[in-house]
């Protein structure tokens, strides 16, 4: 696959469907908030016209492949549009970056060709918690204290509260299920993400014992947070390569060859947006 050239073919497509729609979106008289909803709604719908066009035009190449590289290519457009309509600041950019590598990681499962693989929903943490419970009433059948048993475990869940199961990917390969949180990168303030994946990679565990918990990030950097994370015993973590890796091995998308051929962030930005990226020190989070 000719990276390069599918590259200039894909960005010149966007450019020429997103000129006009940019100039009326920057004339109009909405806010900044509005003018980028509308810029990423146009970016998006360009990007799901795209597909099945060069799907058709190269039935010879690697399907999977293909659209890893319009999902890249359309973060490049999604960050170049954004930013014509409002400037990034730096959380905004740190925010929408996390956002769109997730995207990218993503597209692998959308687009994955391996016939043992499908998403799964996520189970209720209302079902987790009644399944327990039930199997505690079990254990303790017969025993006087049952009742009091079962109310000081009624009375732990009170205290824990409500978990959202909800996690970034979840599928079934090969009979076993899988979870998945991406996170983009795992800096020194991370104490509520750490305790709350603890607390989701227990209720999965009680869900289904086999249940594969991993948790991939972007960035190489590890701190005490993360460690943390590794140590539970619940979750496991791979950082940088590995997580592109892992990928792979569980979707056979071809994502280490998109980022090895196509991402090149530096390259692919307009230089004006590029140079604005290094004034403000925001460049570092292209490393992907």
């Amino acid at each position: 696959m000719d990276y390069r050239a599918l590259k200039v073919e894909i960005f010149n497509y966007f450019h020429s469907n997103l000129r006009n729609t940019t100039l009326t979106i920057q004339n109009s008289i909405a806010d900044r908030g509005v003018k980028s909803k509308k810029i990423n709604q146009a970016v998006e719908s360009i990007k799901n016209q795209l597909g099945p066009v060069l799907v058709n035009k190269y039935p010879e190449l690697n399907r999977p492949k293909l659209y890893m590289l319009l999902q890249y290519c359309y973060t490049v457009m999604s960050f170049e549009y954004r930013n014509i309509v409002w400037p990034y600041e730096y959380m905004a950019f740190s925010r929408r970056n996390g956002e769109l590598w997730e995207r990218f990681c993503k597209a692998a499962w959308d687009h994955s060709e391996l016939p043992n693989l499908y998403r799964i929903e996520a189970p209720l943490f209302s079902d987790v918690r009644d399944n327990f419970i039930a199997r505690i009433m079990n254990y303790t059948n017969g025993l006087v204290t049952q009742n009091e048993i079962y109310n000081e475990v009624s009375s732990i869940f009170e205290l824990v509260g409500e978990i959202n199961m909800v996690e970034d990917e979840m599928f079934n390969l090969n009979s076993r299920n899988h979870i998945i949180d991406f996170k983009s990168g795992f800096g020194s303030n991370e104490k509520g993400n750490t305790l709350r994946l603890i607390a989701v990679g227990r209720a999965y565990k009680h869900w289904d014992p086999n249940v594969s918990l991993l948790f991939l990030v972007r960035q190489n950097e590890n701190n005490n947070y993360l460690e943390t994370i590794r140590r539970s015993n619940l979750w496991e973590v791979n950082c940088g390569d590995d997580a592109y890796s892992k990928v792979d091995e569980l979707t056979n998308a071809g994502i280490c060859e998109v980022r090895r051929e196509a991402i090149d962030f530096r390259n692919d930005l307009s230089e004006g947006f590029w140079a604005y990226l290094v004034q403000n020190n925001i460049q570092h989070y292209l490393d992907w």
